[in-house]
């Protein structure tokens, strides 16, 4: 498509000079996320709560427990409490309950937020011709799809990552002066980075791609949603019932990404399966990765402008 634009002869700055474009997107791309989410308060506001709860009620614990354990004499039958209490357990940063909050917790807030959130970064650019206006600037098509998966990693990260490394880093506060416990804390916090990267990588490429190949966000969604229910819950449960074959849990997107994710954490749990190698795994995603890449920049068009 060729877009006749004469703005350039009325620009008087460098025509070398670099253009943040990315930064542009994605600033675009949080304002109208936010302003999605909130376009009803109250039920933006119920699911910011739900979502945030299980970290809150941790993040208070740790903090109480904190101050119980180290004023044990004047809280002797709470110290004891807490100190053989399941909520203890529960609250503990180690590497199953880290899986647990990442994957267990916070995966159907992750689907909400590529729904609500991620169905229409392209397409309703696409819609509204605001693609060809883009593109028309000095915005490259790579700029504009870091620009867009960054929106959604964002958002991503917000109800995954973020609160979970605020619990790590708050730990670390609490155990410092032992350097064993804060050396043990420290590479979770690089286990967690790398964990969640791949929660966060993974989903924000199959939205964007699934946005990239429609026009409305809705049908994004139902695609997004028809991929992911399919494969993770009809066809590959089917071919394992047939077929009693464990390797057709790489069918499903969710279970490589939480194989691959109980891997980086170190959990030894039963929380990844033995009979599949982790590294089989990390190839499924990368070709659903480049499945996805291949999509976007085969549905996002360079513009050529002519002044």
């Amino acid at each position: 498509m060729v877009i006749h634009d004469r703005s350039y002869a009325r620009w008087k700055g460098e025509r070398d000079a670099p253009v943040p474009g990315l930064a542009v997107i994605l600033q675009a791309g949080l304002r109208r996320g936010v302003a999605t989410l909130f376009r009803r308060k109250v039920p933006a506001v119920l699911l910011i709560l739900i979502a945030f709860g299980p970290f809150v009620f941790a993040f208070c614990f740790l903090l109480v427990q904190f101050y119980v354990l180290t004023n044990a004499a004047q809280f002797q039958s709470a110290a004891d409490f807490m100190q053989g209490s399941e909520a203890r357990q529960m609250t503990s940063v180690n590497a199953e309950n880290v899986w647990i909050y990442l994957y267990l917790v916070q995966w159907p807030f992750v689907l909400l937020t590529c729904v609500l959130l991620g169905a229409g970064l392209i397409a309703e650019d696409k819609r509204a011709n605001a693609l060809e206006l883009y593109l028309s600037r000095p915005v490259t098509v790579r700029q504009y799809l870091l620009g867009k998966l960054a929106t959604i990693a964002t958002f991503i990260a917000a109800v995954t990552l973020a609160p979970t490394l605020l619990l790590i880093l708050e730990q670390i506060a609490l155990s410092w002066g032992d350097f064993g416990e804060m050396g043990r804390l420290l590479i979770m916090v690089l286990r967690t980075l790398a964990a969640g990267a791949v929660w966060i990588v993974v989903p924000s490429l199959l939205i964007v791609a699934a946005s990239s190949l429609t026009e409305k966000a809705r049908n994004a969604a139902i695609l997004f949603m028809a991929v992911v229910v399919t494969l993770e819950f009809v066809v590959s449960n089917i071919l394992l019932e047939i077929f009693r074959d464990d390797r057709y849990h790489l069918l499903q997107i969710g279970w490589n990404i939480r194989q691959l994710g109980a891997w980086l954490l170190g959990d030894s749990s039963d929380h990844f399966n033995t009979t599949v190698p982790v590294w089989v795994s990390a190839l499924a995603l990368l070709v659903w990765s480049l499945i996805c890449v291949r999509i976007m920049i085969s549905r996002v068009k360079p513009v050529e402008v002519v002044a």
